[in-house]
């Protein structure tokens, strides 16, 4: 996968949580995927597409991480994973989706970006639509994990 493409995701999130929830994340080495298990328990999925460029993008967070996010943000004290929590998931995956769109449409990959998806449950599954490698890179944020899923698919339409 090329990194010039990618960095602009990652990025996404720095800029996201030092944003949304004012602390900067720590990124860990990235890897490829080899299987379909979200490894969090709330996973909220963007699909984007446009003449050139086709993917996804998720962003998947244990319970724990995604209260303590939530909190932050909304200055609350839940300690359930609430309909709320889910749907703060959603438009933070929305908001790095969001957040690629001026830097890769400087590249001539301009892209539209689908309404957040999220998916609940323990040891759920995260299907990207493309049959191509996934890109997992691990984030911690105070020590607590999250994971930022991309996949993209290069066409050469015009």
């Amino acid at each position: 996968m090329n990194v010039e493409i990618i960095n602009p995701f990652v990025n996404a999130v720095f800029n996201t949580f030092e944003t949304m929830v004012g602390k900067c994340p720590t990124r860990e080495s990235p890897y490829l995927k080899d299987n379909a298990r979200a490894q969090g328990d709330v996973t909220g999925v963007i699909g984007f597409a446009e003449k050139k460029l086709h993917g996804s993008v998720a962003l998947s967070f244990p319970s724990f991480t995604a209260i303590k996010v939530y909190n932050a943000v909304m200055g609350e004290n839940v300690n359930r994973l609430t309909r709320d929590v889910q749907d703060l998931v959603g438009e933070l995956a929305n908001i790095v989706a969001g957040g690629t769109k001026q830097v890769l449409a400087e590249k001539d990959l301009s892209h539209h970006i689908s309404i957040p998806t999220i998916i609940v449950g323990k040891d759920h599954s995260i299907r990207h639509q493309l049959n191509i490698p996934v890109l997992v890179v691990p984030f911690t944020l105070e020590g607590d994990p999250f994971i930022l899923e991309v996949t993209l698919k290069l066409t050469n339409r015009s």
